[in-house]
């Protein structure tokens, strides 16, 4: 496995639960905010804090990354 990819699903299981599964829905089966707000029963600007907040989080768990 990858040195940056370990370092991905390290940061994922570092996260609540409801954050990680707002990832793998949004950017692993492609949902929609709209979408995710529906199956869940919440407001879709609540699904769009929580998924800013967890991409957030994500980044300050993963070490600084640069393009070459």
């Amino acid at each position: 496995m990858s040195a940056d990819r370990a370092a991905v699903l390290n940061a994922l299981k570092s996260l609540q639960p409801s954050h990680r599964d707002l990832i793998r829905r949004a950017h692993y089966l492609g949902s929609t905010t709209e979408h995710i707000a529906a199956e869940l029963g919440i407001d879709e600007a609540t699904v769009k804090r929580e998924l800013h907040c967890a991409l957030r989080t994500m980044h300050d768990l993963l070490p600084n990354r640069h393009c070459a």
